[in-house]
C-alpha cells in the first residue's frame, strides 16, 4: 500500500509540475530570490559578528583558521557527496526520485509546446560552456588587473574545480540521458549531475558573492536576486527541454552550491587573516 501511494504521489507530482513548466520557472525563480535573499543576511551576519563572538574563539591572525575552514569544507563536500549518490542510486522504483523523474520528463514530452520548448532553449544558454567559460576568462583578467588577486584566484578554482568535479562524476554514475526527440534541444554525454545546472550555480553566486566585496551596499540585494533567477532558470531550462531528469538538476545545484559554498568559506577566513596581519603590520613601529 505504502509503495502505491508512493507511486502514485511521485507521478501526480510530474504530472502538476509538467502541466504549467512557465508557471513552475516563475515561482522557482522568486523562490531562489529569496534564498539569495537569505544567503545575502547570513553572510552579512557572520561578516559583522567575525569580531565577537567568533573573533575571541578563531583569532584573525591565527594562520589554523584556515585549516578550520578547509576542514569543514571537506566534511561539506563529504555530506554533498553522500546526498549526490542517493540521488544517482535511488533507482525508478515507485516512490523514489527515478519514479518522480519518469513522470515529470514524460509529463513534459507529451505537453510541452514547441513555443514553450523554443523560450527555454534560449534560456539555456545562460549554463552553456563557452558562455560561462568566457565569463570566467573575462571576470579573472578584469580582477587581476584590479589587483584583486586573491578574489580572482578563489573565481579561477571554484569554476575550474567546479567543472572537474562535474566530470568526474558524470563518469562515475554514467546515467544516460532521457530521451529527446523535439529536435529543438540536442545534448550528448552522460547525464548525471546537469553540468549546467552546477556550473551556473557556481558561476552566478560566486558573482553575486564578487558583488559583496566590491560593489555598494545598495547592489548586494539585486545581485543575489539576479544570481538566484539566473542559476533557477538555467537548470529548470535543462528539465523542460528533456535533456535531463530533475534529479540530475537538482544534484548539480547540490554540487555546485556546496562547492561554491567551501570555496567562499575558505576566501573569507584568508581574507581574515590577511587583513588583520596587515593591520598588525601597520601598527608596529
Amino acid at each position: 500500500m505504502t509503495t502505491t501511494l508512493g507511486a502514485l504521489a511521485a507521478t501526480d507530482i510530474g504530472a502538476l509540475l509538467a502541466q504549467h513548466p512557465v508557471g513552475w520557472w516563475m515561482a522557482g525563480v522568486l523562490a531562489f530570490a529569496l534564498l539569495g535573499s537569505a544567503a545575502l543576511t547570513g553572510l552579512r551576519g557572520l561578516r559583522q559578528h567575525a569580531g565577537a563572538p567568533l573573533g575571541r574563539m578563531f583569532p584573525a591572525q591565527a594562520r589554523w583558521v584556515l585549516v578550520v575552514a578547509m576542514a569543514a569544507s571537506a566534511c561539506t563536500l563529504t555530506l554533498a557527496g553522500a546526498a549526490l549518490a542517493e540521488l544517482a542510486e535511488s533507482g525508478h522504483a515507485p516512490g523514489t526520485w527515478g519514479a518522480l523523474d519518469d513522470a515529470l520528463a514524460a509529463g513534459l514530452q507529451a505537453q510541452a509546446s514547441a513555443a514553450v520548448l523554443q523560450w527555454f532553449s534560449a534560456l539555456t544558454h545562460l549554463g552553456e560552456t563557452w558562455v560561462l567559460a568566457t565569463l570566467a576568462l573575462g571576470m579573472a583578467a578584469a580582477l587581476w588587473l584590479r589587483r584583486h588577486r586573491l578574489l580572482a584566484t578563489g573565481w579561477l578554482v571554484a569554476m575550474a574545480g567546479n567543472g572537474a568535479l562535474t566530470k568526474v562524476l558524470k563518469n562515475l554514475f554514467e546515467r544516460v540521458r532521457p530521451e529527446h526527440t523535439h529536435g529543438i534541444a540536442e545534448a550528448s554525454g552522460y547525464s548525471f549531475p546537469s553540468g549546467h545546472s552546477s556550473a551556473s550555480m557556481v558561476a552566478y553566486a560566486m558573482l553575486a558573492y564578487l558583488a559583496t566585496r566590491l560593489l555598494p551596499r545598495a547592489w548586494h540585494l539585486p545581485a543575489v536576486v539576479l544570481a538566484g533567477a539566473l542559476i533557477f532558470t538555467t537548470g529548470w531550462s535543462r528539465v523542460v527541454l528533456h535533456v535531463h531528469y530533475a534529479s540530475d538538476v537538482l544534484a548539480g545545484w547540490l554540487l555546485g552550491g556546496t562547492w561554491m559554498v567551501c570555496t567562499v568559506l575558505i576566501m573569507e577566513s584568508v581574507l581574515r587573516w590577511r587583513s588583520a596581519a596587515l593591520g598588525a603590520a601597520a601598527q608596529k613601529p
